[in-house]
């Protein structure tokens, strides 16, 4: 549930241990916006901006029962913060992959107690869902079935197909008729093996595997995303494979 607080940085709990204590948590998001200016004229030729990275801030107090225990603590914290990419956490149902971009600490009371601020950067600047959303099923050719993002932003998509008992080549079309967007897979999948196609759901790469090997070479056509609410997907394929969509309810 939204209304359960669990700040969280990774495996560095913010909010319960190590005499810390949460004073405020900022946000500062930003948009790219190219601008080109018009020569001998007022004004420019701006293009539509796109989200940028997400700048979030958490400032709070930590303490100690002496001077070494405040060190203790301190320390903890800073080795806690940089730790790489981790998911943070303000509530218990949505995460963001961030790291640390910045941490200043000052001690107020000598020996026991110190102020901090945590400033993180999220390069993909969007909240997921903690739960994952997962539909399997074996549709029937050419025909539409609906999967529902229950987020307010574009969702980034894996699929995954698990092949019947005979190889097939070039015969599998993947399509989000609400998006427009359509891709296919020109190569052989083998008999029961799997091919995942996937839109950086797991990595900040795109991912082409063909039974665990890359075959971007044999893919077309867009990485599938999914709109905010129902989006058709349509699977055309002779020998239809059983297909898993996985994906994240994905908010600004």
């Amino acid at each position: 549930m939204a209304n359960e607080i669990a700040l969280d940085f990774g495996t560095l709990d913010l909010d319960s241990t190590n005499n810390i204590t949460i004073n405020s948590i900022s946000t500062t998001e930003n948009k790219t916006t190219k601008e080109s200016q018009i020569p001998k004229m007022d004004g420019s030729v701006a293009e539509e901006g796109k989200r940028g990275s997400l700048i979030i801030t958490i400032a709070g107090d930590i303490a100690g029962s002496n001077y070494d225990d405040l060190r203790t603590n301190i320390d903890t914290l800073r080795a806690g913060l940089h730790n790489g990419i981790q998911s943070l956490t303000i509530d218990d149902d949505r995460y963001i992959k961030a790291q640390l971009q910045n941490f200043k600490f000052q001690v107020e009371s000598m020996r026991v107690l110190a102020k901090w601020t945590a400033k993180f950067i999220a390069h993909y600047p969007f909240w997921l869902a903690a739960s994952a959303t997962t539909d399997t099923r074996t549709p029937t050719t050419g025909v539409g079935y609906v999967i529902n993002n229950s987020g307010n932003a574009i969702a980034r998509v894996k699929i995954t197909f698990t092949g019947p008992g005979s190889d097939r080549a070039n015969d599998l079309q993947i399509e989000n008729t609400t998006k427009g967007q359509l891709c296919k897979f020109r190569g052989t999948i083998a008999a029961t093996k799997i091919l995942e196609i996937d839109n950086r759901y797991d990595t900040d790469d795109f991912e082409v595997l063909n039974d665990g090997v890359d075959a971007h070479s044999s893919f077309e056509g867009d990485f599938i995303t999914l709109d905010p609410g129902d989006n058709t997907i349509e699977i055309t394929s002779a020998t239809m494979p059983e297909v898993t969509i996985t994906f994240r309810a994905t908010y600004y």
